[in-house]
């Protein structure tokens, strides 16, 4: 009997517990922004993952397709609900939690080019994002990319559009970083993430499942959404 009451003490301070972080997370993240994050998780749940694992539950279809991921067997992105990809595309929880371009070009002018000491073109790409005071901020990044001339100008710009970044000052960032009671795959992600910027899915998924992580977790699940799917 006692062996059962401390079980039972356990499950309520755990359970007390997560939800005390999902509040706390939520208010850093704004109402807004976490009834769309909770649509997106929503959507992908009844819609890709029934459509692609109709045999299986929710939990195992998660495990399932971090599986397919991490080996490369999955082409996923041609398959999210198109409706979804224009919720996120509209709402301001792409801009908090992204920095995304604004506007690409290539650079020609040796004057405005700080990588390059010669006359090889570079791509420029100009990125926005949310700011906490909800100002936009601006950031520009200057890469190399495979020059031959003649230029296909349209080509490379059309190709780079999705190149997003991270928010690093944004709510999601924040709402993160105001867990206290991270798990220790949660500390590694984060670290990986400040250091390194964005994240190969791929690889997201081999630490996920290395790392056993709760697929019926709440910020699993949003991290699966956030950092994977979309």
């Amino acid at each position: 009997m006692k062996f059962i009451n401390l079980i039972i003490i356990s499950l309520l301070t755990f359970s007390c517990s997560n939800e005390k972080e999902i509040a706390e997370f939520e208010k850093v993240l704004g109402k807004e922004n976490s009834e769309t994050l909770t649509y997106l998780v929503n959507d992908f749940e009844s819609d890709f993952l029934k459509r692609q694992y109709p045999n299986l539950d929710t939990k195992k279809a998660y495990k399932q397709f971090l599986t397919e991921l991490s080996k490369g067997q999955t082409e996923y992105w041609k398959k999210i609900s198109e409706s979804s990809r224009e919720y996120l595309e509209k709402s301001n929880l792409r801009l908090e939690i992204y920095s995304v371009p604004d506007s690409i070009w290539i650079e020609r002018d040796p004057e405005k080019l700080t990588l390059s000491n010669n006359n090889i073109p570079m791509l420029k790409i100009n990125r926005k994002y949310l700011m906490p005071d909800g100002t936009f901020g601006y950031s520009t990044s200057e890469s190399s990319f495979r020059y031959k001339e003649p230029i296909d100008e349209d080509s490379i710009i059309e190709s780079r559009k999705n190149w997003i970044d991270i928010n690093y000052v944004g709510s999601y960032s924040r709402a993160l970083n105001s867990i206290s009671n991270k798990s220790d795959f949660l500390i590694d992600y984060l670290d990986i993430r400040e250091a390194a910027g964005t994240i190969d899915p791929k690889f997201i998924a081999k630490r996920m499942l290395e790392s056993k992580v709760d697929l019926n977790d709440y910020f699993i699940k949003r991290l699966i959404i956030t950092e994977i799917v979309y």
